[in-house]
């Protein structure tokens, strides 16, 4: 970290000092698009092979990891915010949110986050999501033309779609997304149903995974909840699911009871959303006294919490984020410079 930090530290004092009649101040997060504005790529382009390298490397060093989840459902990209090529460089894992139909110039930048600034990119299989489009074709079934096919024929079959997306765009490894129930007051039917449902879920899970142990898998959701956790043992990183939190203490509890045993305690993370462009009302991505909540994670993560500490921090819908004020990004910015104090 130190190594990366003074790297680093060179690097921008003297891009900034090449750039300042320019007034080029982030050419860190360079744009993929050629507007014909001098960059550092262009003005010095041994001075950012330098810089993507030490980036590269820290890539590879013991820090707390970054998560975002990028909205991709614009395909005719109009402004900087529908490219992952400008998120900034210092995330560790982008999830896109729309992982199938990608287009050309979606791949290409995928590559390129990839092997210039060493970002994996994955998706998530959200059980959840899977239910929830059954239950709706069930709402949707008439006498006439009734849902043949039971819930975990429905699952399989859902599933084996998914996760056939990680080769067809070669993705780098999915996250599961599981929340699941407190099993203590089932009735009998309902445990069973519950049990065989999280059973097939989790098996294919791991059937998958072992025939592809080069991709990295993440859970996100609720461990505690999980009948078997052995899957978590393979996961890069545990993400406790913040995105419902009012406040920074919501945050502690909600993590406190996922350190449950047999669940590793070395790779706990915290996700949170972002605010939504179309929430008036100003209730996505906010704390119950109206405080953003990618700032509380923000506040919120550095420190311990009852003997957990955070390994890892996510924020879902990141892209909205690009329209701040002060700089793009600005939010994301402060989050990754507070869990990872040496990168600027």
């Amino acid at each position: 970290m130190k190594i990366y930090r003074n790297s680093f530290k060179g690097i921008m004092i003297a891009a900034f000092s090449m750039l300042a009649l320019s007034a080029c101040s982030d050419w860190t997060e360079t744009e993929s698009i050629d507007l014909g504005q001098p960059d550092i790529t262009n003005q010095n382009p041994e001075l950012y092979a330098k810089y993507l390298q030490n980036l590269r490397e820290y890539k590879k060093s013991d820090h707390t990891l970054v998560y975002v989840w990028f909205d991709n459902s614009q395909k005719v990209p109009f402004n900087r915010s529908h490219h992952i090529t400008d998120l900034p460089d210092s995330i560790d894992v982008v999830s896109m949110i729309h992982p199938d139909n990608l287009t050309d110039w979606e791949l290409k930048e995928i590559n390129q986050v990839r092997s210039e600034k060493a970002m994996k990119v994955v998706y998530t299989i959200d059980f959840e999501s899977i239910k929830a489009a059954y239950n709706a074709k069930l709402e949707l079934a008439t006498e006439e033309e009734p849902v043949a096919e039971e819930f975990l024929d429905f699952l399989t079959d859902s599933l084996e779609y998914s996760l056939s997306l990680v080769k067809k765009y070669n993705y780098d490894g999915i996250c599961i997304g599981y929340a699941g129930k407190a099993r203590i007051h089932m009735r009998p039917a309902e445990l069973k149903e519950y049990t065989e449902n999280e059973t097939a879920f989790i098996n294919i899970m791991n059937d998958w995974h072992k025939r592809n142990s080069e991709k990295i898998i993440t859970y996100e959701g609720k461990p505690q909840n999980l009948i078997n956790p052995a899957l978590l043992n393979d996961c890069m990183s545990i993400l406790v699911s913040g995105k419902e939190s009012t406040n920074e203490n919501d945050l502690t509890y909600k993590i406190l009871l996922a350190n449950v045993e047999n669940i590793p305690h070395d790779r706990f993370g915290m996700t949170v959303m972002a605010t939504d462009l179309n929430d008036p009302n100003k209730k996505i991505g906010y704390f119950a006294d109206g405080s953003l909540a990618m700032v509380g994670l923000a506040n919120w993560a550095p420190s311990p919490h009852g003997g957990v500490t955070v390994k890892a921090v996510g924020i879902y819908n990141v892209s909205t984020d690009y329209y701040t004020s002060v700089r793009n990004y600005s939010y994301t910015r402060q989050l990754i410079s507070s869990v990872n104090p040496s990168v600027k």
